[in-house]
């Protein structure tokens, strides 16, 4: 009976999967969904394959500043640290950590760049479609940009400075 379940569970997972909605960048989709006329097809494909390049290009620039984390991480794990100094010990690791800063500063600027362009394109696609087409353009589903999980706010830092609480610090005075 538990198999029964459990095949019932992850077949329906699976069909709500499938039955998600058609997303931009997937060209042919799109296309069907929208019932494009061929000089439509002609001015909106471009535009899309552009945004989808954008969205290559970010995906990469991610994985690149993600494996330059990881770099970093590894060299600093071993270093020790100095307690009045306000971390770390020598001038090698402070220039590492203001490069990878700029380096992530940079990304995120790149980021909002490429937003901006997604963003005048989605304009332009839509310029070009008629009403009844905007209203199915408007339930595709736009690419997200995501921000890498080590450049995001922690949510539960402030919690680190309540006294006694299970994600903060002993109450040391």
């Amino acid at each position: 009976m538990k198999n029964v379940w459990m095949f019932l569970i992850l077949l329906l997972c699976g069909l709500l999967q499938a039955c998600g909605g058609a997303k931009l960048l997937d060209v042919s989709k799109s296309s069907a969904v929208l019932q494009l006329t061929t000089t439509q097809q002609q001015t909106i494909h471009p535009k899309l394959k552009l945004i989808r390049d954008i969205v290559d290009d970010y995906d990469f620039e991610k994985k690149q500043l993600e494996a330059d984390y990881q770099v970093f991480r590894a060299g600093i794990t071993d270093r020790y640290y100095d307690r009045y100094e306000s971390g770390f010990m020598d001038m090698r690791a402070r220039r590492e950590l203001n490069a990878f800063r700029d380096e992530a500063r940079k990304f995120l600027r790149q980021r909002e760049i490429y937003l901006k362009e997604i963003q005048k394109l989605v304009g332009e696609v839509a310029s070009e479609l008629t009403d009844a087409q905007r209203v199915k353009f408007a339930e595709l589903k736009l690419p997200k940009l995501d921000v890498p999980l080590m450049l995001q706010r922690d949510p539960y830092n402030d919690l680190r400075y309540i006294p006694n609480h299970p994600l903060g610090g002993i109450n040391t005075f």
